[in-house]
């Protein structure tokens, strides 16, 4: 009786402890507040920049004449991978006769295969108000033709690189065998179009890779190949570094190159007929963007 009176005592005592060391914990369960819901994927995103480039470079050429211009890009990203956008810039009637501003108005669908594997496919039309050969200051080069570009790409991309491809729906940029022949650029004699050039196509490479906190390493290398011409295909490059900077700005400096055929050495200006430039040579160039 009294060895079981003292195994009584003892499970008393530890019931005792057990009742102490749980009122002493923490009331969890009862009073935290519960885990706050991750916040909803918005249904639409509205990214939009606006950037000052010291010189618009498109594919190794300069679309400015060698001069800054300023551009603006919108886009309306849905949920699904739908998107549409659009940009903006000034260009030189000096390369683009008759056209002061390029609009491109685009439209696609992106998603993801894996976790690190996406892909996006789309349409863009690049469109030049007033734009127009007949503007060409050369006679006999200046047949009626606009320039208005459609294009369809399809890009895939892994980790930091994206392989991309296009193709023109239209006449690359209205070059034909009346504005562009053979013959027509001083640079090279034999250089010039030969037939319809829908159907060009252009391949890129390009590589972004965040090197440290806020700093982008990137770099692209691609080749443009005119239909139905000769002398004018052309293979460039660029390379560059970005830095973010506080309230969503950001400035980078690139270098842009090219094989510069030698049809887009001293190209003759179509606006005035008298200057000149070498429109893919290589260069250095500033861009300065604020994102929204």
């Amino acid at each position: 009786m009294k060895r079981f009176s003292h195994r009584i005592l003892n499970t008393s005592a530890l019931a005792l402890a057990l009742g102490s060391a749980i009122a002493c914990l923490p009331a969890y369960a009862e009073d935290a507040a519960p885990a706050a819901s991750p916040a909803p994927t918005p249904t639409w995103t509205f990214p939009t920049s606006v950037s000052f480039v010291s010189d618009y470079i498109f594919r190794g050429q300069s679309q400015s004449w060698g001069r800054p211009a300023l551009q603006l890009s919108v886009e309306a990203d849905h949920a699904s991978g739908a998107y549409v956008g659009f940009a903006a810039s000034n260009v030189s009637k000096s390369w683009l006769p008759g056209a002061e501003a390029e609009t491109d108005f685009y439209g696609g669908y992106r998603n993801k295969i894996a976790d690190t594997v996406a892909y996006d496919v789309g349409v863009i039309d690049y469109v030049y108000g007033g734009g127009n050969w007949k503007k060409s200051t050369f006679e006999g080069f200046n047949d009626s033709n606009g320039l208005n570009t459609a294009e369809a790409y399809v890009s895939l991309n892994y980790k930091w690189l994206t392989l991309k491809t296009g193709r023109t729906l239209t006449e690359y940029f209205g070059w034909s065998t009346n504005n562009s022949p053979v013959g027509s650029f001083n640079g090279d004699p034999d250089a010039g179009v030969t037939g319809n050039t829908r159907g060009s196509m252009y391949y890129e490479a390009n590589a972004s890779y965040d090197v440290a906190e806020g700093w982008n390493l990137s770099g692209q290398l691609g080749r443009q190949t005119i239909h139905n011409a000769t002398g004018l295909d052309i293979t460039y490059f660029k390379v560059g570094v970005t830095k973010s900077l506080p309230d969503s700005w950001s400035v980078g400096v690139f270098y842009s190159g090219s094989d510069e055929p030698d049809a887009y050495k001293h190209y003759i200006s179509l606006k005035n007929g008298t200057s000149q430039s070498d429109v893919a040579r290589d260069k250095i160039f500033v861009n300065v963007t604020k994102a929204f």
